[in-house]
């Protein structure tokens, strides 16, 4: 018999060495593109608030990342401040996660393994790594918005439970935190409120004890949401696109990218591993949640959560475009993947009738594969072939070499960089001096007179 407690500790040994190389690789990642865009802008000598305006009166309506994207790192002009915010954004995603798994998982353990587990299928299997994780912009504009969004949860759900002036505390901070997460992107501002107008239904026809609180979250959901879709940036930000608001290329197109999407998703050997692990423990979770819970309705929301993902984009610019929305909408398809199989075990028992994997040596080979995949697989296997080939330092290298090349010759056209790490797909320069990045590059380091360092 393996005891639970070595099993954990041996768990979570090799969890820690799988997720070590995303969170070292961020101290070898470099500004790039809109970096510098927005390195130059928040260095203006103007006010915080003028610079929010800039943005939101003239670009677009999330009014969330427009002011973090104002307090960008490159105003510091060290490297180090950029590095250190990609590594703490990636740092604080089990932490968040882990206290909203504790609201169903109360073995402390289990919720760990749990957590590190999903942070790590969703840095593996992430479409683009790189404006996802190690790119300022993206995490400001998607990463963060997702970890707010599970705070946000976290704080409703703990209010139930509380009561006084801690209910109170709780329902004020979940409903700052609403308002917040619908601030960082359109996928947001669209989906959350989508979610709680469900939510407020569902509970209506049952008439819970917190029918008219729902009712209330899905108000403020709306209101918040139509400060991002109507704001004056959005409109002239759509206007820079041609195919935008072709609704059947949208549509056929959102399609197929969700079916390809979910498809390479669930067809990955961790992700039917660790499917069939949450299954045969279903019955682990806390029974008032999973009993209230339609597959169905969990089932047809997923598919829409990755729908929009897709569509949003496709509709506004005729594009996907870098994947940036497909990085957001993965991480809940992963949350609501599990509360799907957990819904549907329920329904159908399927926890009795995959009784022979709660053995706990089948129990060790499922989870220890499905680590072992995720290390040589996907984002992964970029990882570590990058390492190999030494591409990470030779990458730092070009950049401080470029950067020393701008500084002594403002007026050459700048180069681009030969060697990128396969794990950093970055919009790089294209040696015209009308390109959009090479102006920023060049603003950047000129107007600012920084030098990275």
């Amino acid at each position: 018999m393996f005891s639970k407690k070595y099993f954990d500790v041996a768990l979570l040994m090799l969890l820690s060495i799988a997720l070590l190389p995303y969170l070292v690789i961020c101290f070898y990642a470099f500004p790039f593109a809109d970096d510098f865009c927005f390195g130059w802008t928040a260095s203006e000598n103007i006010s915080l608030v003028q610079k929010f305006l800039n943005q939101y009166l003239y670009w677009n309506g999330r009014y969330t990342a427009d002011v973090l994207v104002n307090l960008h790192p490159l105003v510091s002009g060290k490297i180090v401040w950029y590095q250190l915010a990609i590594f703490v954004s990636l740092l604080i995603t089990p932490v968040v996660l882990y206290f909203f798994a504790k609201q169903f998982i109360k073995d402390n353990g289990t919720a760990i393994v749990v957590v590190l587990f999903v942070t790590l299928f969703y840095f593996n299997y992430q479409p683009n790594i790189t404006e996802g994780m190690y790119w300022f912009i993206g995490i400001s504009n998607y990463h963060l918005g997702i970890l707010s969004f599970i705070i946000q949860l976290t704080f409703l759900i703990k209010s139930f439970s509380a009561e006084g002036k801690g209910k109170i505390i709780f329902q004020t901070l979940s409903c700052l935190f609403l308002v917040i997460s619908i601030g960082f992107n359109e996928i947001g501002a669209m989906l959350i409120p989508v979610f709680y107008f469900c939510m407020a239904v569902f509970n209506g026809k049952r008439q819970t004890a917190n029918g008219k609180l729902w009712v209330a979250y899905c108000a403020v959901a709306v209101l918040a949401s139509a400060f991002v879709f109507f704001s004056p940036g959005n409109f002239v930000r759509t206007h820079e696109f041609e195919n935008r608001y072709d609704l059947f290329h949208s549509l056929l197109y959102s399609a197929l990218q969700t079916a390809r999407f979910i498809g390479t998703w669930v067809l990955s050997v961790p992700f039917i591993l660790l499917s069939v692990v949450v299954i045969s423990y279903a019955d682990k979770i806390e029974k008032q949640w999973t009993k209230q819970i339609d597959y169905r309705i969990v089932f047809a929301f997923l598919l829409f959560t990755v729908f929009a993902g897709s569509f949003l984009p496709y509709f506004a610019t005729g594009v996907l475009g870098q994947h940036r929305t497909i990085n957001y909408v993965f991480f809940f398809f992963i949350l609501l993947w599990i509360l799907f199989l957990i819904s549907v075990s329920e329904k159908f028992l399927l926890h009795q009738k995959l009784i022979a994997f709660k053995n706990e040596g089948v129990v060790v080979v499922l989870l220890v594969g499905s680590i072992f995949f995720m290390m040589h697989t996907g984002n992964g296997y970029r990882i570590i072939a990058d390492y190999r080939s030494n591409s990470f330092k030779k990458y730092a290298t070009e950049f401080y070499q470029r950067q020393e090349m701008i500084l002594q010759n403002p007026d050459a056209t700048i180069e681009k960089l030969s060697v990128i790490p396969a794990t950093f797909t970055i919009v790089d320069v294209r040696s015209d001096s009308t390109w959009w990045v090479d102006k920023c590059m060049k603003k950047y380091y000129i107007e600012t007179k920084f030098e990275l360092k």
